[in-house]
């Protein structure tokens, strides 16, 4: 299944969140798709592919102490039209 993670960071911690992100390894069975910062709004975006919730939480625990993960499930608008 294909998620969206958004995390948001306290301004005080990107020191830690940007070494962190530099030496994480996601889980074996995580695909990632792409990663992304946005600038100057203290959040970085994943965009990923799980099996489940476990896979999630193996990525967003690390980071817990340090700001909040949201992470939802997505599909592609064409997906999302064919099964309206």
């Amino acid at each position: 299944m294909l998620f969206v993670l958004w995390y948001q960071f306290e301004p005080e911690h990107a020191h830690q969140v940007l070494e962190l992100w530099k030496h994480f390894q996601y889980p074996s069975d995580v695909k990632i798709h792409n990663r992304y910062l946005l600038i100057g709004r203290h959040m970085s975006v994943a965009v990923f592919e799980a099996p489940d919730e476990r896979s999630i939480l193996k990525i967003t625990a690390p980071f817990s102490s340090y700001g909040v993960a949201h992470v939802a499930p997505a599909m592609s608008l064409e997906e999302a039209i064919k099964t309206v």
